[in-house]
């Protein structure tokens, strides 16, 4: 079994396909409801100023502003508002690689 592919969030097209991207947390977005629970915006340095939503169902992920993370999740579309984001829910996972505190 071949594991996930990489992408960068630069690449991202919303196929709705679990991959691997990293990513660094620039700000949290406030939601104001329970599910998602969060919802933060990503940035990476290396691939310009590009920006990509990343919304968190799962419950066991909270991510931190100015941290960098490895993810595990879905090269998602939301129709309703029709942005594509990383959408991290069941079977998604974050390893985090950066954090400026330390």
């Amino acid at each position: 079994m071949s594991s996930p592919p990489f992408i960068h969030i630069d690449e991202f097209d919303g196929a709705d396909r679990f991959i691997r991207t990293k990513a660094f947390v620039n700000y949290t977005i406030d939601l104001r409801s329970h599910d998602p629970h969060q919802k933060v915006m990503l940035g990476d340095s290396d691939r310009g100023e590009v920006q990509r939503p990343c919304v968190v169902f799962n419950e066991d992920i909270t991510l931190e502003e100015g941290c960098g993370y490895r993810f595990g999740g879905f090269d998602n579309q939301w129709d309703a508002g029709e942005e594509i984001q990383l959408k991290l829910a069941k079977g998604a996972w974050v390893n985090k690689f950066y954090d400026p505190s330390d």
